[in-house]
């Protein structure tokens, strides 16, 4: 995801979830392949670490795409780079990517009158 306006369309939904690596927002989008938008801020460091952290994340998500459902739009954020690595960044995605789809596909909760 690059534009704009995918990235608000993801945060609008307020589907999120962290696990002390990233924190992760999802929604559902209008194509069947899923993707992955990130935002690493400069809380961690220079161009060169952030950098280092896209690579990660990037590569986190081709090794595990296969276990993702379809039709998802991602958002990663990692939260602590003391805790970065590639095998953390692919538990995480795989936990938290599981974890909220399931909400994603709960029905609502039915009114109370």
């Amino acid at each position: 995801m690059r534009s704009s306006r995918d990235f608000e369309h993801v945060y609008a939904q307020k589907l999120k979830g962290a696990d002390g690596v990233l924190l992760l927002f999802l929604a559902k989008n209008s194509v069947d392949v899923t993707r992955i938008g990130l935002s690493v801020s400069k809380k961690h460091g220079g161009a060169v670490e952030r950098n280092r952290l896209k690579r990660w994340l990037r590569e986190a998500f081709r090794m595990e795409r296969h276990a993702f459902p379809g039709g998802l739009d991602l958002i990663a954020i990692p939260l602590a780079a003391g805790r970065a690595s590639l095998p953390a960044f692919r538990q995480s995605l795989v936990g938290l990517v599981r974890r909220l789809s399931r909400r994603l596909n709960q029905a609502p909760p039915e009114p109370l009158s």
